[in-house]
């Protein structure tokens, strides 16, 4: 394979590591909007059970007021299903960030990592062209002074 075959090789994987990149990136940003999003709704959610324990008042009487308290009770069970729910949610969300987390540091790892190859390797082939540039250059050297030697010695 040629070195202009390698290098394009070399930048196509580094486009395609870089997209991964971007790629991992961003599922990360919408993961953690995702998570903000739902701590949100459970902050919301335990705020209205706090504020709905505080400010209740029974203000029916005798039956009516057994009932209003059966109600309460199942309301308040509901609640607290959701609220155990939502933490459930969360719970998960967190480890699906710190996974794309992970995703998004080893994509960024493989895109610099091919960079980095890329870069020692045009880094290589640069040497090696000025390394025969200098060979050439100490060829006509010597040439030049072989030919100056004969020139020198006819006078």
């Amino acid at each position: 394979m040629s070195d202009k075959q390698r290098l394009k090789s070399l930048g196509n994987a580094g486009r395609v590591m870089g997209h991964q990149a971007d790629l991992a990136r961003r599922r990360r940003r919408e993961a953690e909007r995702e998570l903000d999003a739902q701590r949100q709704r459970l902050a919301d959610l335990e705020g209205y059970f706090n504020e709905y324990t505080n400010n209740i008042s029974f203000a029916a009487e005798g039956r009516n007021r057994a009932f209003a308290l059966q109600n309460y009770r199942q309301f308040m069970a509901r609640i607290e299903e959701t609220i155990e729910h939502q933490r459930r949610v969360v719970e998960e969300l967190e480890q699906q960030l710190a996974q794309r987390a992970n995703d998004a540091r080893d994509a960024q790892a493989r895109n610099e990592s091919v960079d980095r190859l890329s870069e020692r390797y045009r880094n290589s082939i640069r040497r090696r062209n000025e390394r025969n540039e200098q060979q050439v250059m100490d060829q006509h050297g010597a040439a030049n002074a072989g030919r100056g030697v004969e020139s020198g010695g006819r006078q």
